[in-house]
């Protein structure tokens, strides 16, 4: 059962947005109801999932129930469950789901290699889309569902830049398709670097051409930060000291600019991280204001209520750690970084550990992890992103099971390189 919930929630990140039905008030996706149906699946395997759990179960488990508690104060009991119904499904659906499948290098290859596969096959409709202005796949899926699920700007001027139009592809909009493509663009790279074969080159360059076709920040800031954890995974064992010395200097110089300038360190750093001075401006004002709320509800947040802003910027936040401080308060901002810092590090202190034939696949999950953990201070995982982050969190569990060394035969043909 696992295996196929696996592969259907592979293909529902892949299905146009337009495809969805409401029950009860609710829209119901096929990822949701793949994830609802793991949620039932880990119920019953209960046992399995206690053995297996860690310290990353324990936090993960907690931010949601504060995430719970959120939206019980914040929207009364019957609404406030509804809310955390979906979110749980979310983010524990999502987790468990990664967590039960994902118990071997070969599962691990599958689901990545899976992804890079459909995101390679789907290059062509992306460089279509965005030269010939015309956003094909979402027009026929409207045409068989009936539902215009895109927002009408995507349509418009806004949304083209150069003569290009930035492409969505099957998503509802150009930064998830350029994340979810950046998050298994390390994959794809060291695979080519690992097995030098022709396909591989091909997958490489077609995971980059998508990301440039959305000509969207975040995914290019993305493999920025992909390169420089190349550095720091290389070099992390041999050099923690370094590394450590090196951090702490960059807090101290980022304390210093907080503490001389009257913007602040966050402020002039979102801002930057930007393409468009606009939108940099336009995010400095929702750190502004949304802070303001944050302040106001430091427990347990204002869960989906509207936030304090002026009439003229818009509803949305562009940073996922933001929000999610904002929704649910501060415990539970710092108990979800928290949990995601801690896992990357334990990874990476135990990476020169494991078996040189898959450690390129623990790579690559570094790399995508912690460019996940960076951008998320400037895009909201919204969306199908965001039970993708915690799939993505959950998929590294596999590096704990003992016997490794017995079950990485398969992968021995990755290593002979091929011109």
């Amino acid at each position: 059962m696992i295996k196929a919930l696996a592969a259907l929630f592979v293909l529902s990140i892949f299905i146009p947005v337009e495809f969805y039905f409401s029950a009860g008030g609710l829209r119901l996706e096929l990822y949701r109801i793949v994830l609802i149906l793991t949620l039932i699946y880990a119920f019953i395997n209960f046992k399995e999932l206690l053995e297996q759990a860690d310290l990353v179960d324990i936090l993960l488990v907690s931010f949601t129930l504060l995430a719970t508690m959120s939206f019980i104060a914040n929207h009364g009991l019957q609404k406030g469950i509804e809310s955390a119904g979906i979110f749980i499904i979310e983010v524990l659906g999502a987790f468990y789901l990664a967590r039960f499948f994902i118990t071997t290098p070969k599962r691990f290859f599958q689901i990545n290699i899976a992804f890079v596969v459909i995101l390679t096959l789907l290059a062509g409709f992306s460089v279509y889309e965005s030269f010939f202005k015309h956003r094909i796949l979402h027009e026929w899926a409207t045409a068989v569902t009936g539902h215009n699920s895109l927002d009408p700007s995507l349509f418009t001027h806004y949304y083209i830049r150069n003569g290009i139009m930035r492409a969505t592809n099957v998503f509802a909009h150009p930064i998830l398709y350029g994340t979810v493509t950046a998050i298994f663009f390390p994959f794809a790279i060291l695979l080519m670097l690992h097995a030098f074969r022709g396909r591989y080159i091909v997958t490489s360059v077609a995971l980059f051409a998508s990301m440039l076709l959305t000509l969207s920040s975040a995914p290019l800031l993305s493999t920025v930060f992909q390169a420089s954890g190349a550095l720091l995974t290389n070099f992390w064992n041999g050099a923690r000291r370094f590394w450590m010395s090196l951090a702490f200097i960059g807090i101290s110089v980022a304390l210093l600019i907080s503490t001389i300038s009257n913007r602040g360190f966050f402020a002039i750093l979102i801002s930057h991280l930007t393409f468009n001075p606009n939108t940099g401006y336009y995010r400095l004002f929702q750190w502004r204001y949304a802070t303001d709320d944050i302040l106001e509800n430091p427990l347990l947040g204002i869960g989906v209520s509207e936030w304090s802003r002026p009439e003229w910027l818009n509803y949305s936040i562009d940073s996922f750690w933001l929000l999610m401080t904002m929704q649910h308060g501060i415990p539970a901002g710092i108990l979800l970084l928290v949990c995601s810092i801690y896992l990357l590090f334990h990874v990476m202190n135990r990476l020169h550990t494991h078996h040189e034939l898959y450690r390129w696949m623990i790579n690559a999950w570094l790399l995508s992890f912690m460019a996940l953990i960076l951008i998320g201070f400037t895009v909201d995982y919204f969306g199908k992103l965001q039970p993708l982050f915690f799939f993505t969190m959950g998929a590294i569990g596999w590096i704990r099971y003992p016997g490794l060394k017995e079950k990485i035969g398969h992968l021995a043909w990755l290593h002979q390189r091929k011109g």
